[in-house]
């Protein structure tokens, strides 16, 4: 394949990558029936991985997922890994689950993409903002404490978190991350805060593990109508109507209309390959930028904003997450 667009599918990159999926480990979040995870994953069966990790809440649905697995190539190797990843407790736990596992040696790419989205105002049981916690804060906790079996790997181990072009929303609120002060929360600009620190944890990790050969990207698969928009749906009409007007406006410079008939939903499969690519391709580290849309790398500054790559505000958010954790993380 020369080219990579908007409709490149996920499984022509698998069968095109194959040698970097047969005998490898991989480990995605948030695997839910219908969702560009269990289409990623679905799609990695197709050429032999050696394991698939699967880390979800809920096993009847991740059980779903693996039955499709098993019908595209019954001889890979699943493992479910309970977690929710707006718990501390929960995450750590299947952390150490991980770590523990002897069959587990090493997890060749970890693919960091459950979310929720545009959620009401709720605190977790942490006491961290729901969408920040389960978008950056779950995975920020997960990925570092597993990270030395992503070492173990060697050279060529791959880290991608999805973000999203919601990300140009709004930068991280270090002043007040958790919405504090009174009438500062929206659904949107909590969103946007914690899609554009899952961009910045990408260039965090990629200074602390690049020298070791692993490699850090942040993707948006696109507009894909899945169970991501669960809360949206949930919103009233005509407030919702102006919400999203606004955000196509921040986000794209057009209007909700304009913006759809530019760029209109994708397929699952559509959906899966920029993350695939981020995943399986060796020759993305000969290219610049840490940030992937339509299959393809990109440093423009429309498609990705300054403060979601600049590397001193990476560093300010891994001190922010490991304050808001409390823990330390030296990977």
């Amino acid at each position: 394949m020369s080219t990579y667009d908007r409709n490149t599918e996920g499984l022509a990159l698998v069968h095109q990558f194959a040698d970097e999926v047969k005998g490898r480990t991989f480990l995605l979040t948030g695997p839910s029936p219908g969702g560009i995870g269990a289409e990623t994953v679905i799609s990695l069966a197709a050429e032999s991985p050696a394991l698939l990790i699967l880390v979800g809440r809920s096993p009847e649905k991740v059980q779903t997922v693996i039955d499709s697995i098993k019908n595209v190539n019954p001889s890979v190797k699943t493992k479910f890994v309970q977690a929710d990843l707006s718990s501390i407790k929960s995450v750590r736990k299947a952390a150490q689950t991980i770590l523990d596992d002897p069959e587990i040696a090493k997890i060749d790419v970890v693919i960091n993409n459950a979310a929720v989205m545009a959620t009401p105002f709720e605190l977790t049981e942490d006491k961290i903002e729901l969408q920040l916690h389960a978008n950056h804060l779950g995975h920020f906790i997960l990925t570092n404490k597993i990270a030395p079996k992503v070492v173990a790997a060697g050279p060529g181990a791959r880290i991608v978190n999805l973000s999203s072009s919601g990300h140009r929303y709004a930068g991280v609120r270090f002043e007040d991350p958790n919405f504090t002060e009174p009438g500062s929360y929206s659904e949107f600009t909590s969103y946007g805060q914690s899609k554009s620190a899952n961009i910045l944890y990408a260039v965090a990790l990629n200074k602390r593990l690049a020298a070791r050969g692993v490699r850090a990207y942040a993707v948006h698969p696109g507009s894909i109508l899945t169970n991501l928009q669960h809360y949206v749906k949930q919103m009233d009409g005509a407030r919702l109507a102006a919400l999203m007007d606004e955000a196509a406006q921040k986000v794209a410079g057009k209007t909700l209309a304009e913006y759809r008939a530019a760029d209109p939903h994708k397929t699952l499969q559509q959906g899966c390959s920029t993350t695939l690519r981020a995943a399986l391709d060796p020759d993305l580290v000969e290219e610049e930028g840490v940030f992937l849309q339509d299959t393809k790398l990109t440093t423009d500054p429309k498609a990705v904003r300054d403060w979601a790559t600049d590397p001193e505000l990476a560093e300010k958010l891994w001190k922010l997450s490991e304050d808001l954790v409390g823990e330390k993380f030296d990977i």
